[in-house]
């Protein structure tokens, strides 16, 4: 496993991460077109509606409530039909279209003249415009630049209906001859994203066809791919943190099994240390036959009660979290004096470094501070961090403790002259079996990296917390919040 995690692991996520974004791409790429393709649709049914809309405007005055007259100009078929009688005149087939309106029917006429042979050389023709009675060329160019307004209008409306808010513009191409009325603009249509089919819009008289043109309809389809493209982002993140995840839980297994394995390693070392004396204690009372030097014996039999309580309490220690991470431990909160738990913890202490030129001064505060707690569980973590204090400071340790109410609270801290603690670390020390690694101090010190995880959750139970900063000269300061005791 080790050589997958530490050898392969990263280059299989990041090409995981590479293939799954560039399935992503290939699929917004693939929809991005189809996209493209239904937006030139929707604008095609757009401008057609339109244009069925304006020839039935065109010719509707006076027939307003016929339906049958309604219906057949507003059909499909009928926009098919005319459509195609449209496009015709680019086939080389002349065409003609009339209309009559009367009061009791409309009568269309469409003729059909098809050559059968082409004549030789140049081709000769003429445009032959005729006008009913009254009406001139100026009237009838007024008439369709009004027409022209309503059908460009009646496109904007169906294009906003097709929720389609792209730039757009028009090209008008003569009827007969189908070319641009202005060049510049039929250049632009040939480049455009978009362009609708050449479209009457006036039954009346055929002057010219309406093209509709889009230059670009990407901003159209990157709107209706919104959620596309949203959705895509969160599944590659999604992935990416999965993978994170990841590898945090294999880094945090790993990390466990090294501070797993130092941790066997240091009990090993502090769970013989012990048994050694105790062995070498009573060889040393059998071989030499003590019995007959009491005072030799007893002095031996001190050191292997004190070797076995301190096994005692090893053991202790490490029964009293796998209780805590279980669950099985119970506290007996009682109204409990900090300052006398601190005091008794201070005492032992001196008493045990009597020899060592360890200095413990002790503060307490004028006011009681009185909680709600466990007192064996409190004491035990007094003395934890007392002694990592000691341990830590080296042989002219220099301890300061204090203690103070505050509010609803009783604050105690405990500072301390020793190598002190890297910032990185401050969170990391509280974790089960973690010890600093790259301090060279820390390494000649002994420990099973129990003692702090041990004291974080007895506090944490005591609903309580813990802090650790930087002394202002040189070592640490552990901060310990407590609940204030208070009467109901």
């Amino acid at each position: 496993m080790k050589w997958l995690s530490n050898r392969y692991a990263y280059p299989l996520v990041i090409f995981a991460m590479i293939a799954s974004i560039g399935l992503q791409a290939a699929w917004l790429i693939q929809l991005f077109h189809a996209q493209q393709v239904q937006v030139k649709r929707d604008l095609d049914q757009a401008v057609a509606d339109a244009a069925r809309m304006s020839e039935y405007l065109s010719v509707a005055p006076g027939h307003e409530n016929n339906d049958n007259f309604r219906n057949f100009f507003l059909s499909p078929e009928w926009m098919q039909l005319k459509q195609a009688y449209t496009q015709m005149r680019r086939t080389g087939v002349a065409s003609r279209f009339e209309t009559e309106l009367k009061n009791d029917s409309t009568q269309i006429n469409i003729s059909l003249k098809i050559a059968n042979n082409r004549p030789p050389g140049p081709r000769k023709s003429r445009t032959i415009s005729i006008f009913d009675d009254g009406e001139t060329l100026e009237s009838v160019m007024a008439a369709d630049r009004k027409d022209l307004k309503r059908m460009d209008s009646l496109v904007r409306l169906e294009c906003r209906r097709q929720q389609i808010n792209e730039e757009s513009f028009y090209v008008l191409y003569d009827f007969r001859t189908g070319k641009p009325e202005s060049e510049k603009d039929g250049q632009k249509a040939k480049q455009a994203d978009y362009q609708s089919a050449h479209i009457g819009y006036n039954l009346n008289f055929f002057i010219h066809t309406y093209q509709l043109v889009v230059p670009s309809v990407t901003k159209t389809v990157m709107y209706r791919m919104r959620y596309y493209f949203v959705s895509s982002l969160l599944m590659i993140l999604l992935t990416g943190l999965a993978f994170w995840f990841l590898f945090k839980v294999m880094r945090s297994e790993r990390l466990y099994t090294r501070a797993r394995l130092a941790f066997t390693g240091n009990m090993t070392h502090e769970l013989k240390t012990p048994v050694a004396v105790i062995e070498a204690a009573l060889d040393s009372i059998t071989r030499y036959q003590l019995t007959n030097d009491p005072e030799r014996l007893e002095n031996y039999l001190n050191i292997s009660k004190n070797e076995i309580s301190r096994l005692n309490a090893m053991i202790d220690k490490v029964l009293n979290l796998e209780q805590l991470d279980n669950g099985e431990i119970n506290l007996r909160p009682e109204l409990y004096d900090v300052q006398q738990g601190l005091e008794s913890v201070v005492s032992s202490m001196r008493l045990r470094n009597g020899s060592s030129p360890v200095i413990i001064d002790y503060f307490p505060s004028e006011e009681p501070c009185f909680v709600d707690g466990d007192p064996v569980h409190l004491t035990n973590v007094f003395y934890n961090l007392l002694d990592n204090a000691i341990k830590y400071s080296g042989p002219e340790a220099i301890i300061a403790i204090t203690c103070n109410p505050l509010d609803d609270e009783v604050i105690i801290k405990i500072r301390d002259n020793g190598p002190g603690i890297a910032k990185i670390y401050r969170r990391r020390i509280f974790e089960r079996f973690f010890r600093i690694p790259e301090n060279p101090d820390i390494h000649t010190v002994k420990g099973s990296g129990l003692g702090l995880h041990y004291v974080r959750e007895i506090i944490t139970c005591h609903k309580g917390r813990i802090e650790v900063a930087a002394a202002p000269e040189q070592g640490s300061v552990f901060t310990i919040y407590l609940p204030a005791y208070h009467e109901i």
